[in-house]
């Protein structure tokens, strides 16, 4: 009853515009890997990078396991991520605040003075990672 027909609709599988008659398999088959594809892909993708930083954190181990057992000291950069060392409050602390003007003055130059407030948003995180930098500074 509340099934309709693709004839109904008007939708003909039985002719292409070159006269063969219905979809091949593959043309069938083209959109299911398409839509498996770009669904799938971002999966595939985290998988393989989880899988890399297991294979590191044994390998790490492994190496921390032997050096114990030889008694040599262990290095503590070797529990460091490669590549990553933390950001200072003053870099990130200018980045926001360079983002919220930033956005104040596309709001602004665009016409919408209503959303110029979102800019303020990053411009007061800086100005308080700048504070937080300038009171680390001083001397206790």
């Amino acid at each position: 009853m509340f099934l309709a027909s693709a004839a109904e609709f008007g939708i003909d599988f039985g002719q292409h515009a070159g006269g063969d008659s219905g979809f091949t398999m593959v043309e069938a088959l083209v959109p299911l890997f398409g839509i498996v594809a770009v669904f799938g892909m971002p999966v595939v993708i985290v998988l393989a990078v989880l899988r890399y930083r297991a294979n590191r954190q044994k390998s790490i181990n492994e190496m921390v396991l032997k050096l114990a057992d030889k008694g040599q000291p262990i290095p503590p950069e070797l529990f460091l991520e490669p590549g990553k060392k933390r950001k200072s409050d003053i870099s990130s602390g200018l980045s926001l605040v360079g983002a919220g003007v930033g956005l104040m003055g596309f709001f602004w130059f665009a016409g919408a003075d209503e959303a110029i407030g979102i800019g303020f948003i990053p411009l007061a995180i800086g100005v308080g990672q700048l504070i937080a930098w300038k009171i680390e500074q001083q001397p206790k």
